[in-house]
């Protein structure tokens, strides 16, 4: 049967529709010299980068042959990297069919780790994006992100959706080996992982951050940086752009996207590093944290920084759970050390530390941004 022809804009994508029942992990087969590789190194791409060249193929059948995904959907996480699809080749980092990097244009602090994304779009279908906020990704979507830490591939995350379910998301993270020819299933986590700073987390945790966690965090959508928001004005692969020519959103953005939100860039770094570092937890979604009414994502609708969750709901808003002399609100304008957001982002290692998982060294640069940013507020 043939796979279809191929659909080319920016990119050449794929969409939705497998069929939830299959099981059986996929590997694709590799690609030929005409076909797309990944990274040649590690890291190779950089934050939010993309190895050489890896594209979503476009599918479909042809001539009123069934659509067939590259990729079944799996009953369990696959037992190692080279089971997810990800890679046609894992020692020579040749990526497999219908793979596609992309990069958040406001990436999250990971204690400058250097992290390469993709995502794996099933062939049949479409994502559905009438909530431009929270896309509804078919069944059989993967999501990769890769580690590199002081030059050495450290591990791979997966997420996979495996059902229509609000739950039906599998999460795992993948352990390289020391030769980076080979990456094992590891859903324990592990603390200081390859002899580097870095703290593989365990399953529970990418659940905390993701959604469907009993303490709260995460979105609906399950895909935090591949959103319509993150998207636009990219320069990965992926895009919202070349998602919408390709005819891969069921509901078409506005031409050019949505533009960064804020008054000048100083201001639309501080909101979109908010977005991006803190967003994915503190938001209005059935995933958000409960307890405090702060919203820090910020929504498409938005079109000024005053209509943004984060004006509404933490400028000059007091704090309420988290009691600190001399830190009185949520953010006081023109008063950073007032700030229990700015003051946060200076802990680490103790119940203050924001974000609480996934670092454990400040981040200097996203600092200073929020610094000028509460700093300039009057």
């Amino acid at each position: 049967m043939r796979r279809g022809r191929f659909v080319v804009v920016a990119l050449l994508l794929v969409g939705c529709g497998s069929d939830p029942s299959a099981s059986t992990s996929g590997g694709g087969g590799p690609r030929g010299e005409g076909g797309a590789t990944g990274s040649t190194g590690p890291g190779a791409g950089g934050d939010g980068g993309q190895g050489e060249g890896g594209q979503l193929q476009g599918g479909g059948g042809q001539g009123g042959e069934p659509c067939v995904d590259a990729l079944p959907v799996d009953a369990e996480a696959p037992a190692s990297l080279a089971l997810t699809g990800l890679y046609a080749d894992v020692a020579q980092k040749t990526l497999g069919p219908g793979i596609g990097a992309f990069a958040p244009r406001f990436p999250l602090w990971s204690d400058a780790a250097v992290k390469t994304r993709w995502v794996y779009l099933p062939e049949c279908g479409e994502i559905d994006s009438s909530d431009m906020n929270d896309w509804r990704l078919p069944v059989g979507t993967r999501l990769f992100k890769e580690f590199v830490v002081a030059g050495k591939r450290i591990e791979t995350r997966f997420i996979e959706r495996i059902g229509e379910g609000p739950n039906d998301f599998l999460y795992a993270t993948y352990l390289w080996n020391e030769a980076e020819t080979e990456a094992t299933l590891l859903l324990e986590g592990l603390v200081d992982a390859k002899g580097t700073d870095h703290d593989i987390p365990a399953e529970a945790a990418c659940r905390r951050c993701h959604g469907s966690h009993d303490k709260g965090g995460g979105r609906p959508s399950r895909a935090l940086g591949l959103s319509a928001y993150q998207l636009s004005g990219s320069a990965s692969e992926v895009t919202l752009a070349s998602l919408a020519a390709a005819g891969k959103l069921s509901h078409p953005p506005p031409s050019g996207g949505y533009p960064a939100i804020g008054a000048d860039a100083a201001e639309q770094e501080a909101l979109g590093y908010l977005h991006a570092n803190c967003g994915s937890c503190h938001n209005a979604t059935i995933d958000g944290v409960p307890q405090l009414g702060m919203n820090l994502w910020i929504d498409v609708e938005a079109t000024t920084a005053a209509e943004t969750g984060t004006f509404l709901t933490a400028v000059g808003v007091p704090t309420t759970l988290f009691m600190q002399p001399g830190v009185s609100l949520r953010v006081a304008p023109g008063d950073p050390t007032a700030s229990a957001v700015w003051f946060r982002m200076h802990e680490r290692g103790n119940n203050a530390q924001m974000p609480p998982l996934g670092s454990e060294v400040v981040d200097a640069a996203g600092v200073a941004a929020i610094e000028a940013w509460i700093g300039g507020l009057p």
